[in-house]
């Protein structure tokens, strides 16, 4: 299986989620397929669209000091 790269997952980070997703399902047509509640232990929200065969997962820190969070601010 060498010579490619198979991609399977990209994850944004948003400081809001909802309208993200929702501009996310607008322009690209796309649907949550997921929601995972593990994440909160993290101190994160997520969702995930699929896009064929990858997943595009979007989180949102909703606690202070999570590294999604540092991430935000530090690009503003």
């Amino acid at each position: 299986m060498s010579g490619y790269i198979r991609l399977r997952q990209i994850c944004l980070v948003a400081p809001e989620l909802e309208p993200v997703i929702s501009d996310i399902s607008e322009v690209m047509g796309l649907e949550v397929c997921y929601r995972d509640g593990n994440v909160a232990k993290y101190g994160l929200v997520n969702a995930l669209l699929p896009v064929d065969t990858i997943l595009l997962e979007v989180v949102t820190p909703f606690q202070p000091g999570t590294s999604a969070g540092r991430y935000i601010d530090r690009r503003n």
